[in-house]
């Protein structure tokens, strides 16, 4: 407990006004006793010089006398009207040294009692905080250890505050985070669940006598549903290297053009079996500094996400922006749209606008994470029968 600077102030503080009180009374006792003695002898002076005045012959005599310390010197100037006190300063300044030591004894008896009491409150204080750390290990965060205000103790309860209310939240996080994964666990087995469940019903077909044409075509079915299962898994764990943060995104300068045009390429067959007319109107001076492989991938599923719910013949137009903070890239179909109450959601993992479509719901939702995991932004713009407008900002390095 001496290691402690607080304890350590509180004796010194303790000592230094018991010494005070001690110089004050020892100053004291002294200013006392010889304002005792002084007037004791200018007293006994006069006395002798009226008796010598009064009989000069006496003088020598009163003189031994009062030199002298015995009883009958004591005795002799009595008869003279002298007083004896002068004799008694000397028991009168040792009734004053023990006085002293009396008080000094008195003082540390008193700064022990209060060291006692001190201590006793500091570990009903530590007590205390114990206790609330053994509530919170036993998961038990029912207490508020800012109840605590001692002096001593503040900076201590605060720090125990800190890492209660820290553990709380982590409790918190890690609570919100497996209900999460249990959700989207049940999402994944939902999803899994309806290509496997119509493959398993096309095996069983394939196993009957059939045409070859319907065997062929029941083959490009299964097919259809294996890429299905291998796109889902493989986002999936894209989305789990984002979610964990092993994903680092190196930035480079990358023409915005050609990056929409690499991310055109994946579904360009499909557009063109759709006859969808993709209109990339980027200016090719235009420049961003983002993660290519990743960024592409983002942009890749807002334009499958276009090519779905754009009809036949339809149009996609993709343009772009620049102004001194950021450059503003917007990519539109002319779809159906997307209804006013559905866009807070549009971008939440598994959801899905048409509940009918083939669509899994996680592109979307990666496509966020990518924009920003590069402190990019993305929104949506929609009308019904107009269809949307995604909108992503790209903010410029500015130091």
């Amino acid at each position: 407990m001496l290691k402690n600077k607080n304890v350590k102030k509180f004796l010194l503080a303790q000592i230094l006004i018991v010494i005070i009180a001690i110089a004050i009374s020892i100053i004291s006792s002294f200013i006392i006793y010889k304002n005792y003695r002084d007037t004791l002898i200018e007293n006994n002076n006069r006395i002798i010089n009226n008796i010598i005045k009064n009989n000069p012959e006496l003088e020598e005599e009163i003189i031994n006398a009062i030199l002298a310390e015995d009883k009958s010197s004591t005795n002799i100037i009595k008869q003279y009207g002298i007083s004896d006190e002068i004799y008694e300063l000397k028991g009168l300044k040792q009734s004053i040294i023990l006085g002293n030591v009396l008080l000094v004894a008195i003082s540390i008896i008193l700064i022990i009692i209060f060291y006692i009491i001190y201590i006793i409150r500091e570990h009903r204080s530590l007590s205390k905080i114990s206790t609330s750390v053994n509530k919170v290990l036993n998961n038990d965060y029912s207490i508020d250890i800012k109840e605590y205000h001692d002096d001593y103790l503040s900076s201590l309860s605060s720090d125990v505050y800190k890492v209660i209310s820290l553990l709380k939240e982590q409790r918190d996080i890690s609570y919100q985070d497996k209900k999460y994964l249990e959700e989207t666990l049940s999402d994944i087995s939902h999803q899994l669940r309806t290509p496997l469940t119509s493959m398993y019903v096309i095996n069983d077909l394939l196993e009957t006598k059939l045409s070859s044409s319907k065997k062929k075509e029941f083959l490009n079915r299964n097919r259809t549903q294996l890429e299905r299962i291998e796109w889902l898994v493989t986002s999936l764990l894209k989305l789990s290297r984002l979610d964990s943060g092993s994903v680092e995104l190196i930035k480079e300068t990358v023409n915005l053009n050609k990056l929409i045009e690499a991310s055109i390429d994946p579904v360009r067959i499909s557009l063109e079996l759709k006859e969808i007319n993709v209109m990339n109107q980027v200016d090719k001076s235009i420049y961003i500094d983002v993660d290519f492989n990743w960024t592409k991938e983002a942009l890749v599923n807002i334009i499958k996400n276009a090519y779905e719910y754009t009809p036949v013949k339809g149009n996609i137009t993709i343009n772009a922006s620049v102004n001194p903070l950021y450059t503003e890239l917007r990519i539109t179909d002319n779809g159906c749209g997307i209804p006013k109450d559905k866009l807070p959601f549009i971008f939440d993992r598994f959801y899905k606008v048409n509940k009918d479509s083939d669509s899994i719901g996680i592109g979307l939702n990666m496509t966020k994470r990518i924009i920003h995991e590069q402190l990019g932004e993305i929104e949506v713009e929609s009308k019904v029968k107009q269809g949307p407008t995604f909108i992503i900002k790209f903010y410029k390095n500015v130091i």
